[in-house]
This record gives C-alpha cells, structure tokens and sequence, in this order.
C-alpha cells in the first residue's frame, strides 16, 4: 500500500510539470457548476429524474431532491425541518397508529396547488412498485399501511395495522413520500414510469427550487431556479453538474476551474495545496456507516455463522489506524450501525468506545476467540479447522482508492490473528449484483446511508427479511429487539438494538469518513449547501 502512494506522488508531480497552473476560473455569484455527492461519496451519474422509480443513489436521489420536495425534510440535525417540509403538521393518535397530514399552501411551478392527491399518488406508486422499490420494508412502507383516505385537499389520513413509534415512523415511513403531479402522471402505469424515468417530459411541472434545464446522460445535468417555487427562493439561478464518475477526475476539475465545488480524495490528500486558493469546509459524510457485510447462507464461508469468529474478525480490526492512515485523521470510530455523527441516536456504551476505541481492538482476544472455536494456526499461520482455511473474499467496488486502501489494512489486520483474506476489486454496479440473495459471494464492502430511514432502527438492515440484509444474518433476538425500537417510543429499546449489534457483529462494522469539500471564494456557504445534499459541512481551515 504504501508503494501506491508513493505511484500516486509521482504521478502528481508529472501533472504539475507537464501542466501550467491556471488560475481557477471564479463562477458568477449566483451560478454553481459541480459534481454529484460532493462531501457524501464519490461522484456518480445521474440516470433517472423520477421519485420511487429510482435505484436510491444518492446522485439519482440528489437531482430528485432539487426538483420535488419531500412531504417532510428531515435536517442534518435529524429533525424534521418544517420550513422546508410541504407538510405543515402531523396529528398522531391512538397510541401511534392514526396519522393526519396536513399540506402547506404549495404550488407546483404550472400554478396548479400541490394535494393530498399528489401526495397518496407517491404512497400508490410505492405499493405498485412492490419489492422492486429500493426502500420496500423500512418505516413500514409499504406492507404497514392499512388505509390511506384523502379528507379534504390539504389533508390525508393514514392508519397503520398496528401502533408504533411515531417518531420512527415519520422519520422511516413519511420521510419516503414526495408528492408527483398526480394529473399530470395518471395515466401512466409504474412499469411506464420505470421506463421513462430518465425522461425530461415527465419532469416539465416540479414544486422544488430548481427546473430542469438540460439532461445529457452521461455527461451534465443543469437547473434553473424555479420562479414560483412557494418556499425561499435559491440564491443560485443556475446549477449544473458535470457526470465525472472518479474522485480523481473530479478533482483535476476542481484545480482547473472547470468546477467549482468538490472534494479531495483522501488518497490526494497530499495534493490540497494545488487548489489552496479555495474556501474549505470539512463534511460529515453523511449519516450513515461503513460495513463488511458477511455472507452467512454460503455454506462454502460457514464460519462467519460462528458469532466467535464474527467477534474475533471485530476485535482485529485497528480503527484508529484505518483513521490516520487512510482518512488522514478524518473520520470517526464506528461500532456498530448507528452512526456516530452526529450522535444523537448513540447508546452511552456505544459513546464511551468511540471516546476509546482501544478499548475494542485486542488482537490478543481476538486470537483467544478463534482458538476456543477450533481454529488452529496452520501452515503459513493461516487458522486451520477441521481441514478447511480460515480464508474468504472479499469484494470492494473501485470507486475509491480510499475504499481499497482501506481492505489492505483490513486484510494485514485480520492476516495477524491468521485469518486469509482476498481482494477481488470490481465495479460498483457488479458488486450490487452480486450480492443477490443465495449468492457465492464471500463477503463485501458496503457503505450505507441512512436516507430515507433516518431513526437507525436497523429495519430492513439487520432483521430476518430486510430487503438489504445481503448476507441473511438471522436472530429471534434482533428481529425481537429491531421491532421494539420501532414500536416503542422509549429510546433505551433503541439502545438495546444497537448494544446487540455490536456484540453479535451480523456484519463488521468500520470508522467511518469525513471529507474535505473545497469551493469557489466567490460562493456563499448557504449557496454551496444548496449545490450539496444530505451533508453538514463545516467551515474549516486546512493546512
């Protein structure tokens, strides 16, 4: 690894000989020209402009965002922000199982109101998606709902089949819902929006800040600012994203001027002087967390089903290290599946190791582990039980060298306590595939972020039948403990769920990122947060 970075040194200095600095080209005060998923992950393209219909990246989910406002914004803060929601106010009764919703006075950019009509019009596309949809199970959407009845324009009602917390169920189920222009799409089935979900037309009416201007797929997508948006209007006319698809090349782009906000990769962390003349903030990453999901229904990896070695996999792994070394000390330490920025959701234990999280590195333990379990060193110190290796695969998409670097610390951290671990580096789309249920797959490096499902209860993630539960982890005592945290509105049940996590390890759990965003001096910070999505990004000096 460390060769890599001497590579990646060489090769910046050729392009600093081979290239003159120009001087970055300033946007105009109210344009912004950048990149997809600035301060949350890599850059990726834009193929579809459509709520529900989508695949939930966050680039795809990003560009909806700018164009049709959620029934409820939730902040960075994981608050529903109101002043930015179309829902005005909820009403829960009978104990968690009646909601009433009611609309703001919003219109949609042709004049028409935004209704109760648009916003049930999502829920009906939801339920027709069926298990197509990417969010189908979490907040209960949409097998919970038991009837949802239009009462007058403004208002719509939503019973549930059972009482649960409200808080999770906003935060999970509400969340999920934008209101479409209900008579514009009528006649159109969920299998012709699916299909035409890259379509300009179907995008000509928004009630969002932004209008679609242009769309080349694979190359830019551009906004307007939308003049009869009925919230605060953007203080930037025009917005534009150029589709690079690699960290690096978005930021060769951002040295040249070509844009003007991005991010510097961890793996060109070195390389932040050659854009120094730009304003810096330090992003959160997003609310989410970086996992090793394991493939518990390959009877080939049968060990993973062995909490033991699950355990001892955890205990191995060096987070601090992962931290300095890979994220150049930005990151956080992450422990189980609630994130820990912010921490609003975080368990006092859960707080305590991130304080220390020494405390849950013990390569010693780890090893006492696996010998309790059979495991014994072999030839070449690989663990050797019952004839079979102590040794798996595991795949790690190449949109990020970081990412890579990353899986070869893993890989010496776990070789230490005798544990052999491959790499197969591949794309992203093709490690998405592979993950099918009842796959031959080993195990694989994921990075999930908590958007629509904001209250990380774990659903759909950790129990039995959670659509992204990849590697069929299956406990009566998580299902049990997920539930309750969705049922009850105590936090402690929460609590409980992830202390669980953590000492089952249904997947191992690792630090996770901050990001370095740098933009144009001639941009406010309230005009790069309109460019940016799902991030608290922090003003910061960086030297």
């Amino acid at each position: 690894m460390m060769r890599d970075y001497r590579i990646v040194s060489a090769v910046i200095g050729f392009m600093l000989f081979g290239y003159s600095l120009s001087s970055l080209a300033l946007s105009n005060a109210d344009s912004l020209t950048t990149v997809t998923s600035v301060g949350l992950s890599p850059p990726m393209n834009v193929n579809s402009l459509l709520p529900v219909v989508n695949n939930d990246s966050s680039a795809n989910i990003q560009i909806i965002t700018l164009m049709f406002r959620p029934l409820l914004w939730v902040g960075t803060n994981l608050k529903i922000n109101w002043d930015k929601s179309i829902a005005k106010s909820i009403t829960v009764s009978g104990e968690g199982k009646q909601y009433v919703i009611h609309l703001k006075l919003w219109h949609w950019s042709n004049g028409r109101p935004v209704t109760a009509e648009d916003t049930l019009a999502c829920l009906k596309m939801i339920q027709e998606y069926g298990s197509r949809y990417p969010n189908a199970g979490m907040g209960g959407m949409p097998e919970l709902i038991k009837t949802a009845t239009i009462i007058n324009q403004d208002t719509l009602k939503i019973t549930l089949k059972r009482a649960v917390n409200p808080n999770w169920f906003e935060l999970n189920g509400l969340s999920q819902l934008f209101p479409v222009p209900a008579r514009r799409w009528k006649n159109y089935s969920i299998n012709d929006l699916y299909k035409m979900q890259d379509n300009p037309n179907l995008v000509a009416v928004v009630d969002g800040p932004f209008k679609l201007k242009s769309f080349t797929q694979g190359r830019s997508i551009s906004f307007i600012r939308n003049s009869s948006y009925s919230g605060k209007l953007s203080a930037l006319k025009v917005l534009r994203f150029k589709m690079y698809t690699s960290d690096a090349s978005a930021f060769w782009a951002l040295k040249t001027g070509d844009i003007q906000a991005g991010m510097i990769p961890h793996y060109l962390f070195d390389a932040r002087w050659m854009v120094k003349n730009l304003q810096t903030c330090i992003s959160n990453g997003g609310y989410g967390f970086n996992y090793v999901t394991l493939n518990l229904d390959n009877p080939k990896v049968s060990f993973f089903r062995d909490v033991k070695v699950r355990q001892a996999l955890a205990l191995a792994v060096n987070q601090k290290q992962i931290i300095q070394t890979a994220f150049h000390g930005l990151g956080v330490p992450s422990f189980n599946p609630v994130p820990t920025n912010p921490d609003t959701y975080l368990s006092p234990k859960m707080k305590k190791l991130v304080a220390n999280p020494t405390l849950a590195y013990n390569p010693d333990a780890a090893n006492k582990l696996l010998a309790a379990s059979g495991w014994k060193l072999g030839p070449k110190n690989i663990r050797i039980h019952d004839g079979q290796r102590l040794q798996f695969t595991m795949m790690v998409p190449d949109t990020s060298q970081t990412l890579i670097a990353v899986a070869e610390l893993l890989k010496a951290d776990w070789r230490a306590i005798g544990v052999d671990m491959r790499l197969r580096v591949l794309p992203f789309n093709l490690e998405l595939t592979n993950l099918q249920p009842h796959g031959k797959w080993d195990a694989s490096m994921i990075v999930w972020s908590y958007n629509p499902d904001f209250y990380p209860s774990g659903d759909g993630l950790f129990n039995t039948d959670g659509g992204a539960n990849y590697g069929k982890y299956s406990s009566h005592k998580m299902d049990k403990l997920i539930r309750e945290s969705a049922t009850n509105k105590d936090i402690k049940y929460l609590y409980a769920y992830e202390n669980y996590a953590y000492q089952q390890q249904p997947v191992i759990f690792l630090p996770y990122p901050e990001y370095v965003v740098k933009y144009s001096q001639s941009l406010k910070r309230d005009q790069l947060m309109e460019g940016l999505y799902s991030v608290n990004c922090k003003p910061a000096l960086l030297h």
